[in-house]
């Protein structure tokens, strides 16, 4: 099977499971397998863990210092990710560190406030400094119709559907809350084929071959 065809047969699988979900299982084994310490809150986990992972050993592949550079930003952009999906700010606070109205909520202490906001600052550098340098890239290869530009494309539409879903009214209703929880998951999945699918060409750029 063909990488692009990976990526077209992983978000039909979703959806599939996803109207199985719906109209076919419980709701009570249902709302259990999409709440926060459901399975697939974990399986998300797994696949972004295993993303964060595979990024992390790229950078064993002797590079440049700006190719290794870019793969360590991009690895830190994943462990938010990771911690994100975790609930880690739930350690030290209620209100996720991400959300603006934790640094404007004087109920949080400055202690806190700046706990979360130097990892978060970090991100968004690491973010801006990623597309700052990596954009023309990829918007190239996605023209290209390289596999894992497709990957990574259909994570951002999955991505920001999962978060209007989230802060809609959808997320009041059983459907909604499927829905939502299986675009999360579906994202992470396309996480991990954009960089399974980008390993061949991260090793293209080994020194010993130039």
């Amino acid at each position: 099977m063909t990488s692009h065809r990976i990526n077209l047969c992983w978000g039909c699988l979703v959806t599939v499971y996803g109207l199985i979900h719906i109209f076919l299982l419980p709701h009570a084994w249902g709302n259990q397998s999409i709440s926060d310490t459901g399975i697939f809150s974990y399986l998300t986990l797994t696949l972004l863990i295993l993303s964060l992972f595979l990024v992390l050993k790229s950078t064993r592949i002797p590079l440049e210092f700006k190719y290794k550079f870019y793969l360590f930003s991009l690895a830190y952009v994943l462990l938010i990710y990771v911690l994100r999906e975790a609930d880690f700010h739930r350690l030290f606070t209620d209100e996720h560190v991400t959300k603006g109205k934790f640094y404007t909520n004087q109920d949080i202490s400055l202690q806190q406030k700046i706990l979360g906001g130097i990892p978060m600052a970090l991100f968004f550098i690491s973010v801006f400094y990623l597309l700052a340098t990596q954009a023309k890239l990829v918007w190239s290869h996605f023209f290209a119709r390289s596999p894992w530009a497709i990957a990574l494309f259909l994570w951002g539409l999955t991505f920001i559907a999962s978060q209007l879903t989230d802060k809609s009214d959808l997320n009041d209703v059983y459907f909604g809350r499927v829905i939502e929880e299986m675009l999360e998951f579906c994202a992470s999945g396309y996480v991990l084929l954009a960089v399974t699918q980008s390993i061949s060409s991260i090793r293209n750029l080994s020194i010993s071959k130039n």
